[in-house]
């Protein structure tokens, strides 16, 4: 007996948590000779990653750490110190390959300060997260033809990855601050998705940063103080092959490094000039159907299959959300006259889960407060941190969910509370790619094998068992599925359990 196979190629790809590893950046940032360092008013460090390459076994990646320290001098005059320092580093995998496609993040979990004379070192811990994308290729089972084989048809879902959209563009902004500006010394930056919506051939980007700018004032007794506000833009980006059903995953930094701050002061305002350079990374999918044969049986011939699983992704709509954030802390040391602003604003996503349609997030958002004290006539600060743990109800979304999420804090305001604590509320800006993952079993092959026994029984009563189907049943009476249909006229589709059906073979009486 000859059966003639007929295969397909399907082709899909896969989104996979490989690991987080840490690198500790530590460098020392010299003042001016002339000049000692008092204390630390604030210190911030942001990251970002430039580069990475997929090799056998290791992905390798370099980026840097944007350092900025506001300190005060012994005279009392506030200063301030930017500096950038460059890593690179290797993650190791026997899933990676050159054909990978990796996705490389990275975030500042920690970052410390210390002093000595003329020179402040600075130390951060950098978190960095190692993803890939994979795709692999299945010949599967499509039709099969041969007397008396029967075959099951179903429709199987897959995914394609379709490519990467990567775009990186300076924004220019100019912010009006109606103060008496002596010099801008800190500008604090957080990144926010709005939507990525997909085109034939382009995706039209919107987004922004909350910026947080920390300047002294000009006067007899110059004072740090602060400005909010956010910036936004629209950027389109190209992908051949993109298309307007696309899934896209989307990554939004900063290479902080690179921003540009220009003042142009009068006596009662001033315009800062802001060039903000974006760099946006969407990793696009589309999700597609194949009929393939899941089962297969002769009833003249066992038959012998080989099978093989293919893995996708699914999405899920994006998420676009604020939610408000708080932190608390009593000051013992100082008393508080005035809240005069705040600067070095950092957050941190520490976990994020997908059960019962809800999606957590857990991590920590912190500021650092700036206060004065007119008896001394005294500027202080207290780093105030503001854990959060926030829920998204989601739609049609199952536990095998996992989120790309980008967070972002702004509209930071402190206030005072019975003159010894404070108290500060923030705005969290949450956007979330939601997918989950496809698992499907094919066929690759078939031969095949002994001819079967023939069976003596001339009549079979087969109850059904819960779950059953006509397929099932068929080939383990070894009897076409439309033969089963036509021999139990009566039966009801689809099957309950419990019901009685008969099978009839004819045999030939020879005398």
């Amino acid at each position: 007996m000859e059966i003639m196979p007929k295969n397909e190629m399907v082709t899909s790809s896969k989104r996979t948590k490989l690991g987080v590893t840490q690198a500790v950046i530590e460098c020392k940032l010299p003042v001016n000779n002339d000049t000692q360092v008092s204390k630390i008013l604030c210190a911030s460090a942001k990251s970002y990653i430039s580069a990475f390459e997929a090799n056998n076994g290791e992905v390798t990646f370099s980026g840097n750490v944007n350092f900025q320290v506001i300190y005060e001098n012994e005279d009392k005059v506030a200063s301030a110190l930017d500096y950038t320092a460059d890593f690179k580093d290797k993650f190791v995998s026997d899933k990676i390959n050159p054909m990978v496609v990796p996705i490389i993040t990275s975030n500042v979990v920690d970052v410390n300060t210390t002093t000595l004379n003329n020179e402040v070192k600075v130390v951060a811990i950098v978190e960095i997260c190692v993803e890939i994308i994979h795709t692999e290729e299945v010949s599967a089972l499509v039709e099969v033809t041969g007397d008396q084989v029967f075959t099951k048809t179903e429709t199987i879902n897959y995914s394609n990855f379709l490519g990467v959209l990567s775009d990186k563009f300076e924004v220019g902004y100019d912010v009006e601050i109606k103060d008496n500006i002596l010099q801008v010394l800190e500008v604090s930056l957080s990144p926010y998705l709005e939507s990525v919506v997909a085109d034939d051939r382009i995706a039209k980007v919107t987004g922004g940063a909350n910026v947080d700018i920390c300047y002294l004032t000009n006067g007899e007794t110059p004072l740090l103080r602060s400005y909010q506000t956010t910036v936004d833009f629209v950027q389109e980006v190209a992908l051949d092959a993109l298309t307007s059903d696309a899934c896209i995953q989307s990554n939004l930094n900063i290479n902080y490094s690179q921003i540009k701050v220009t003042t142009n002061i009068d006596a009662d305002n001033a315009i800062v000039n802001l060039s903000i350079p974006y760099d946006y990374l969407g990793y696009a999918f589309s999700e597609s159907t194949m009929d393939v044969v899941t089962d297969v049986f002769s009833l003249n011939n066992y038959v012998n299959v080989s099978t093989q699983s293919i893995a996708g992704i699914k999405c899920a709509e994006s998420l676009q959300d604020t939610s408000k954030v708080s932190g608390y802390v009593t000051i013992e040391d100082n008393f508080i006259d005035e809240v005069l602003g705040t600067c070095c604003n950092t957050i941190t996503l520490a976990t994020s889960a997908i059960s019962n349609n809800t999606l957590t997030l857990e991590g920590v958002a912190s500021t650092t407060v700036i206060y004065l004290n007119k008896e001394t006539n005294t500027m202080h600060t207290a780093i105030v941190e503001m854990p959060f743990s926030i829920t998204e109800n989601l739609e049609n979304v199952t536990d095998d969910y996992s989120a790309v999420v980008t967070l972002s804090l702004g509209e930071v305001s402190c206030r005072l509370k019975r003159g010894s604590e404070l108290e500060v509320n923030a705005t969290l800006f949450v956007y979330a790619n939601l997918y989950g993952e496809t698992l499907e079993a094919v066929i690759t092959g078939v031969t095949i094998q002994d001819e079967k026994p023939e069976t003596n029984s001339v009549l079979t009563i087969y109850v059904v068992k819960p779950n059953e189907t006509v397929w099932d049943i068929a080939k383990e009476l070894n009897i076409s599925p439309d033969d089963l249909l036509y021999q139990n006229p009566n039966v009801n589709l689809p099957l309950m359990g419990g019901e009685k059906l008969i099978v009839y073979r004819q045999k030939e009486v020879l005398f």
